[in-house]
């Protein structure tokens, strides 16, 4: 059993009320345990101490000291009592704990430590100071004597240091308080890896200003923070100003400035004298009022330091602005280099950091986000998947001048590929697809030119987006007429309904992974008209097809809390084009092999989108060619073979599809 030194509160001499003073030379081998025994108030105006420290002593504790001190009431005259205390300004001594030193402070106006005397204080094991008064006492004071924490230390309670006051924290340590320094005080913190501060720091003031009014701020001290990498500091006000700042440590700031009368907001700012190392700052940012936590330099800046940002997709903004997040004094020497640990998606767009002058800015130059672009990008897969779905009639049915005297039965597949799509900001868009309809059409009569029918069909696509991909159905379904001559003459319509399922799953920039869904109804109108001229077994046939479509708007709800808004728009797709054939007939079989080349424009196909609430113009129009080369075959006047390869280069997007299909005739 270990022996210890209990020192009771000595009723002999109340008007001191110390329960141990250091005096002369003495080490202390057994360990020192000062109870929470009595209820310690103020005696005759004297202030209670629960180890006082002399001058002229020098005093070793070899093993482990705790003192926990209880005071009930509060003081008349707000006088302190402190656990540890040099009182007088004129004491020179040195005090040296090589065990822990534990100090537990209840009650108001009770502080741990508190050195108005010139002593020198080192602790090499581990410090826990306490104080549960945070408004009206500190866990450490000092405005003349140096304290040094070697050991690991557990500091709950404020840190204020001026004059001639030193205080030097080393090793791992949790600190949550504030820390200042004023009037000449020095604080000094050499954290190591898994220390976290959780408070405010404030040394600013005027060095050369003679004032006896010592409140914070009239004298300037010197607060040096070194924090470890994996070592952290969470600014809880909204302003603190250092000396200087080193190492690799995590810096953010936490304020909501509920109880602070003062603050203007909820946003911080850390000025800096000295900046060097290599800190990781994480910034809250309101881009859309321009309000922000800021780094501010005002004498050098040095290394390289990372600031991390939230993504936030519900944000408002438009892209256009611009924020101030790291300020450097055009009078300070700077080396210094800001990065961001990944561009900040805020709303719709996306920001990085770019240098101005000495400043770093926050900015995006309209850059959409991964997620905005692929929810916008629904605009460009239905417009496709629209387009792909009203194909002409020799690809929907093969060669319908062969058709039943009573009627047919078809079946359509297709597949391809949409490609380098070229629409401003929503560019570089591809997609796989493929599909089917399935049909079914009669002549009004045996002799009548004209055929009636309807189809169904299914089209299934998967868009590539960037950092993501997605998934596109729609359900297609129309009514057709078509009419031939004996001449070669054919008009075919067609009316058409369609609805469309999109869905994506991208990651930002943060590698989260964000989702959205919406869906759209379509309706559409197709003319074709074509005329055949044969020569010998040879033909060619000059074709062109107007297609109209109305897309209704659509929503977007992605997870990451972006909203986007499609607009509704109208597409008239006029095509002109001519086939090179060669046909082949005998008594039960038609065989039609055929090229075919022309061109094809976008007439309308206005839009815009919305992203929250920025609104963006979108438009299909342009050009592109349509080549492709055929076959389609009947074989014992009721089966129909067709099949079909189409290219279309433009200057909006690239197509290859292969389509084929079978036909029964009755």
């Amino acid at each position: 059993m270990k022996n210890k030194i209990i020192i009771g509160l000595a009723f002999a001499t109340p008007l001191t009320a110390m329960a141990l003073q250091l005096n002369g030379d003495h080490t202390y081998t057994e360990e020192i345990n000062i109870p929470t025994t009595h209820n310690w108030n103020e005696l005759d105006g004297k202030v209670n101490t629960g180890i006082e420290i002399k001058n002229g002593s020098n005093t070793i504790f070899e093993k482990n000291v705790t003192i926990n001190i209880l005071r009930e009431e509060n003081p008349q005259d707000g006088s302190t009592i402190t656990g540890l205390r040099s009182l007088d300004l004129n004491d020179i001594s040195t005090t040296i704990f090589n065990g822990d030193l534990t100090i537990n402070m209840q009650g108001n106006y009770a502080e741990a430590i508190g050195l108005d005397g010139s002593t020198s204080i080192t602790v090499n094991g581990t410090t826990k100071l306490s104080v549960n008064d945070r408004e009206n006492a500190d866990a450490i004071f000092s405005a003349a004597g140096h304290l040094t924490l070697n050991g690991e230390s557990q500091i709950d309670g404020d840190i204020d240091v001026q004059e001639t006051g030193k205080v030097v924290i080393n090793n791992k340590s949790i600190i949550n308080g504030d820390f200042n320094a004023y009037d000449g005080g020095i604080i000094e913190l050499h954290l190591k890896s898994g220390s976290k501060i959780t408070g405010s720091a404030y040394s600013d003031g005027d060095k050369d200003e003679d004032d006896d009014d010592q409140s914070l701020g009239v004298g300037a001290g010197t607060i040096i923070i070194d924090l470890a990498k994996n070592a952290s500091w969470d600014i809880t006000n909204n302003d603190s100003y250092i000396t200087q700042l080193s190492g690799q440590g995590n810096i953010k700031f936490i304020n909501d400035n509920i109880n602070n009368t003062y603050a203007m907001d909820s946003f911080g700012q850390l000025t800096i004298e000295h900046l060097n190392g290599g800190s990781n700052f994480d910034l809250r940012t309101n881009i859309v009022t321009e309000e922000s936590d800021k780094i501010i330099v005002t004498k050098s800046a040095e290394g390289t330091h990372t600031i991390n940002l939230i993504n936030n997709g519900s944000s408002n903004t438009t892209g256009a602005e611009k924020l101030t997040l790291v300020e450097i004094d055009d009078n300070a020497t700077n080396s210094a280099q800001f990065i961001i640990n990944h561009a900040a998606e805020v709303g719709g767009y996306q920001y990085n950091l770019a240098k101005e002058g000495n400043n770093y800015v926050l900015a995006s130059y309209n850059t959409l986000t991964s997620s905005a672009m692929a929810g916008v990008s629904f605009l460009n897969s239905n417009y496709l998947m629209s387009y792909v779905e009203t194909q002409t009639l020799l690809q929907r049915l093969g060669d319908m001048r062969h058709s039943g005297q009573y009627g047919d039965v078809w079946l359509r597949g297709f597949s391809g590929k949409l490609d380098s799509f070229s629409g401003g900001k929503l560019s570089k868009f591809d997609m796989n697809y493929h599909g089917f309809q399935l049909g079914a059409d009669k002549q009004f009569s045996e002799d009548s030119p004209f055929v009636i029918g309807a189809y169904v069909g299914q089209t299934y696509g998967d868009p590539n987006y960037r950092h993501g991909d997605g998934s596109l159905k729609s359900f297609n379904t129309g009514i057709y007429a078509t009419f031939f001559d004996n001449d070669g003459f054919y008009i075919d319509s067609v009316a058409k309904y369609a609805r469309q399922r999109n869905h994506f799953k991208v990651r930002d920039t943060a590698n989260n992974h964000v989702q959205g869904t919406g869906h759209t109804n379509g309706l559409g109108l197709s003319v074709e008209l074509g005329k055949k001229f044969k020569i010998n077994d040879f033909y060619i046939e000059p074709q062109t097809q107007f297609s109209y479509t109305h897309q209704n708007s659509a929503s977007i709800h992605a997870t990451n809390g972006l909203n986007v808004k499609l607009g509704d728009y109208n597409s008239l797709i006029g095509r002109a084009s001519a086939l090179f054939g060669y046909e082949i007939n005998s008594d039960n079989s038609n065989i039609n092999i055929y090229a075919k080349t022309g061109i094809v424009r976008e007439f309308d196909g206005d839009t815009y989108y919305k992203l929250n609430n920025s609104k963006e113009s979108h438009s299909f129009k342009g050009n592109w060619w349509n080549n492709g080369v055929g076959i389609s075959a009947q074989l014992n006047q009721q089966h129909t073979i067709y099949f079909d390869l189409e290219s279309s280069p433009g200057n909006k997007f690239d197509l290859l599809q292969v389509n084929g299909g079978y036909r029964y005739s009755f």
